[in-house]
């Protein structure tokens, strides 16, 4: 089963198996997307196998390992406490747990070729790289510098310590590897030290002193969340799972010179995303309100200001993902930025207002403002003339591009239910609820902007869209939304989570809201753990697909969120203690991007998707969004919730 072990910071992470060991081809310590070191293993002269593997805190993870038993006793242990902030860090103690003297060898092998994570991940990229190896009394670096493009990544290694010390490499230039090999004379039941710096902007000078540093940084980062963030009167069940909550969002905070935003998930998305990030932020509110404005903050700035084609820009649209790696920037991956995403604008102005209105900080709105006006500019005239909020469906993208750009956005994410995929210009149903939200949020901001006449043309706008929604995505049949509007204005009938976010979003009108509630809740979409993504009773149904009937976390915290809003509070505790108990189940108190939609009923335990990124912010940010859901008003933070 594949189950990563991950210590984080922001867009700084080392991945490895479960049991701490770098076994997998994804394995390795990474740092804004690039891979700097593909090989990093640690043993011992003789053999070790790990004993405990440990989160300590948000970018703290403790390593146990020893050598195997002889006799009923083990000669060797071994700790590695390993901490992350910009770089790589760790202490290593190596135990002689015998009452002989005893001599052994620490071998910490290392190696790179700085492979772009696109690359990890299975895209073949035409580039030839050359690493150059130097080395040092006790460590080595790697470095890669391109002469053709601005572009520099380094990786140096370094072991402290008075133990002797040999420092090997071999030959090559399309990677570097090397070994550092410490001997070690220990003492009956002695205990030696060894400091490990893994860093990226140049070799330290004391690598004992710099794992300190970095052992203070981490205890301080997460004193700091501690004292800045508050868990609301939890249910005695939740309480672990809301903690790991916290600690996920910590984890995943990255700072920026525009203030906190969470990158989306390890190890695919360690890095800004509009969609994602927006509704982290929005989810995690209760905790604080400062990821939020900083997150807005930092996607006005990456806001859009012309057309490109190349990148699915255009003036007034928020980014879908940016990525620092080698491939972005020889624009061989659209994403510096990339705005492929038909939703990220819309829930940008959502979060601008809601700030706005849990904080009531004026001076905030003031600076956003020119960022949503361009924002609804961008929306109005997507939505203008009778239309929807919709893209092209196409299947000749190019590389880093999708076929689909709502959140469900694989290749299949909206289809028929027997899987026929739709063509043409595809109007999706969650879509056109966060664009009603954005004009009605936006007409109020704009009226607090004292532009009457545009407030008054945003919220003629998102009546009529509301209208026309009701009248096209309605399926009398089944007394429920269509996913989508195909190209030639066939409602796409399959039934989906889709819808749910409707609700949230408050474009279904109160008759038809009940029959929503109840659809979501039929058998065929909730499965005890949550609501599939798509319904059982359909063909094209797959529990362990991406976007066919698996449940994901954030999606029913949003559905959840949405049947409260509508007094359904019934369906949103359903919803809500279904996903605590899964995250309890899984034994990390954790929910992942998604797991399998078999029933709970079969499965005891929420099936693992098996590639769900984990922590995931959205998926830590559930929790959060479902005990809002639960609990009402009573939670905010003393600015009562408009009902738009």
């Amino acid at each position: 089963m594949k189950r990563d072990s991950t210590v984080v910071s922001g867009s700084t992470f080392l991945v490895t198996d479960g049991e701490g060991q770098p076994t997998r081809e994804h394995d390795g310590f990474y740092h804004r997307d690039t891979r700097h070191l593909d090989r990093y293993e640690l043993s011992l002269g003789p053999e070790l196998e790990t004993l405990d593997v440990t989160d300590r805190r948000p970018g703290e993870r403790l390593l146990h390992l020893g050598t195997p038993l002889d006799t009923g006793s083990r000669e060797f242990h071994v700790s590695r406490r390993q901490f992350v902030t910009d770089g790589l860090f760790e202490r290593v103690s190596i135990s002689n747990l015998t009452d002989e003297p005893a001599e052994t060898e620490v071998l910490l092998s290392v190696g790179s070729c700085f492979d772009d994570l696109f690359e990890v991940r299975g895209m073949v990229a035409d580039v030839d790289r050359t690493v150059h190896t130097t080395t040092t009394d006790r460590g080595l670096s790697f470095t890669y510098a391109p002469s053709d493009i601005e572009f520099r990544r380094r990786v140096s290694v370094e072991v402290g310590g008075d133990d002797a010390v040999s420092v090997t490499t071999r030959n090559g230039t399309a990677r570097g590897d090397g070994t550092v090999v410490v001997d070690l004379e220990l003492d009956a039941r002695e205990t030696l030290s060894l400091p490990v710096a893994v860093t990226v902007d140049g070799r330290p000078d004391d690598p004992a002193a710099a794992v300190d540093a970095a052992g203070e940084d981490v205890r301080e980062r997460n004193r700091t969340w501690q004292t800045e963030t508050s868990l609301a009167r939890p249910e005695e069940a939740w309480e672990d799972v809301l903690i790991e909550s916290r600690e996920n969002l910590l984890e995943l905070r990255q700072e920026t010179e525009h203030g906190s935003i969470l990158s989306a998930g390890v190890p695919w998305f360690a890095t800004a995303f509009g969609r994602d990030s927006l509704i982290a932020a929005y989810q995690s509110l209760s905790l604080s309100t400062t990821i939020a404005k900083g997150t807005c903050r930092y996607l006005a700035a990456q806001q859009a200001t012309r057309t490109d084609p190349a990148v699915d820009a255009e003036p007034g649209k928020i980014l879908h993902e940016v990525r620092h790696g080698e491939l972005a920037a020889r624009e061989l991956v659209p994403h510096r930025p990339y705005y492929g995403t038909i939703d990220a604008t819309p829930l940008f102005v959502v979060l601008v207002h809601e700030v706005w209105q849990r904080t009531g900080d004026d001076e905030f709105l003031t600076e956003l403002w020119p960022a949503v006006s361009r924002a609804l500019t961008w929306i109005t005239g997507e939505v203008a003339d009778g239309g929807f909020l919709s893209y092209p469906v196409d299947d000749d993208q190019e590389d880093g591009q999708l076929r689909h750009i709502s959140w469900k956005d694989s290749n299949d994410g909206i289809v028929y239910p027997d899987g026929t995929h739709p063509s043409g210009e595809l109007a999706v149903a969650e879509v056109q609820g966060y664009a009603y939200d954005a004009l009605d949020r936006g007409a109020e901001i704009a009226r607090q902007a004292d532009e009457h006449a545009r407030s008054r043309d945003l919220r003629e706008a998102a009546t009529n869209l509301k209208e026309r929604f009701d009248v096209t995505f309605w399926l009398p049949g089944e007394r429920f939304y269509a996913v989508g509007i195909d190209g030639d204005g066939t409602p796409i009938p399959s039934v989906t989570t889709n819808p749910g976010h409707c609700l949230w979003s408050g474009i279904v009108p109160e008759e038809r809201a009940d029959a929503v509630v109840d659809r979501l809740l039929e058998p065929d979409m909730f499965t005890g753990w949550g609501i599939r993504t798509f319904a059982s009773s359909h063909e094209a149904y797959n529990p362990q697909s991406y976007h066919l009937g698996s449940v994901w976390p954030h999606d029913n915290s949003l559905v959840a969120l949405g049947m409260a809003r509508y007094g359904r509070t019934d369906g949103a505790r359903r919803i809500a203690e279904g996903l605590i108990a899964a995250a309890r189940a899984r034994g990390n108190d954790r929910l992942p991007e998604l797991f399998a939609g078999f029933d709970r009923g079969n499965t005891d335990i929420p099936v693992t998707y098996g590639e769900a990124c984990e922590p995931q912010a959205w998926a830590a940010g559930a929790p959060l969004a479902c005990l809002q859901a639960i609990s009402g008003d009573e939670i905010d933070t003393g600015h009562p919730r408009s009902k738009h």
